[in-house]
C-alpha cells in the first residue's frame, strides 16, 4: 500500500551541522524529476522488503519479497501532489498524497494514511533488508 510502503536525490542543499535539516516538500514537476530513474525501497505493514518505481508515463509498480506485486497509475494534481490508483484497490487504496525528500528519505502523507521509504539513487531489482527504511 503507499500508505505503508510508501522508493538520485532532488534537492541538494547545505545545512550547518548544527543545524537540524528539515524535510523539504516535494510537488509537481519536483516529484517528476525525482523519481526519475530511482527507485522507492522500504517495508510494508506486514514486514516484507518492497520496491516501487513511478514510470514517467504515469505507471506505478510495486513488488515486494514475499511475492506481492501490483500495478497502478500516477498522476500531479492541481496543488502539486502525487495521486494514485491501483489495480487491486483492496490492498492499494488510491489517494493523493504530500510527499517531502530528507537526503535519500522520503515520507508521504494523506488521507490514505502516511509512510516513509528510501530513495535508492537508481533502479534497483534488489531489496533492501526487512525493516531498513
Amino acid at each position: 500500500m503507499v500508505h505503508a510502503r510508501l522508493t538520485g536525490i532532488l534537492l541538494a542543499f547545505c545545512v550547518p551541522a548544527t543545524a537540524a535539516a528539515e524535510p523539504q516538500p516535494v510537488r509537481g514537476s519536483g516529484f517528476i524529476t525525482l523519481m526519475q530513474g530511482n527507485t522507492v525501497s522500504g517495508t510494508s505493514r506486514s514486514g516484507a522488503a518492497f520496491n516501487m518505481y513511478f514510470l514517467p508515463d504515469g505507471v506505478l509498480t510495486y513488488e515486494d519479497s514475499a511475492g506481492a506485486r501490483d500495478r497502478g497509475t500516477w498522476s500531479i494534481d492541481a496543488d502539486g501532489d502525487v495521486c494514485v490508483a491501483w489495480e487491486k484497490p483492496a490492498d492499494h487504496p488510491k489517494g493523493c498524497y504530500r510527499v517531502a525528500v530528507d537526503g535519500s528519505r522520503i515520507t508521504w502523507r494523506g488521507k490514505g494514511g502516511s509512510g516513509s521509504a528510501t530513495l535508492r539513487g537508481g533502479i534497483a531489482d534488489t531489496f533492501l533488508k526487512a525493516g531498513k527504511k
